[in-house]
């Protein structure tokens, strides 16, 4: 029972660490959807609170999208998904040819922030 203690006492504490020095980094996304008609892709990430639509930034080169934050969300709140969407036309994206994701995909929001580390 110790030992299980101690590596979760050590894991938090890398996470902790860790956070700090990571300041732009490929999100782990929770989805993607496009809507043609609106010109319009969402992404849904975790936020602990403080996420907004300005944290990330796009690359997009060779018909593959990257998914970048810019900043951490340092809020306490649980973990939530959120939906943010930002027009196809400013990331570069031509609605009528086909495109990659570079991003890992994570279904449960709980995890998304450890799992980045």
């Amino acid at each position: 029972m110790k030992t299980k203690r101690l590596i979760l006492l050590l894991a938090g504490l890398a996470v902790f660490l860790a956070a700090p020095a990571a300041a732009e980094q490929k999100e782990v996304l929770l989805g993607i959807t496009t809507d043609f008609e609106k010109g319009e892709l969402t992404i849904e990430v975790v936020s602990t609170g403080c996420t907004k639509a300005t944290d990330f930034r796009f690359e997009f080169k060779d018909n593959v999208l990257t998914v970048i934050r810019k900043e951490r969300d340092a809020c306490k709140a649980m973990p939530e998904k959120i939906k943010l969407t930002y027009k196809l036309a400013a990331i570069g994206i031509d609605p009528n040819k086909p495109f990659r994701v570079s991003n890992e995909f994570l279904v449960n929001e709980n995890l998304a922030n450890i799992a980045k580390f």
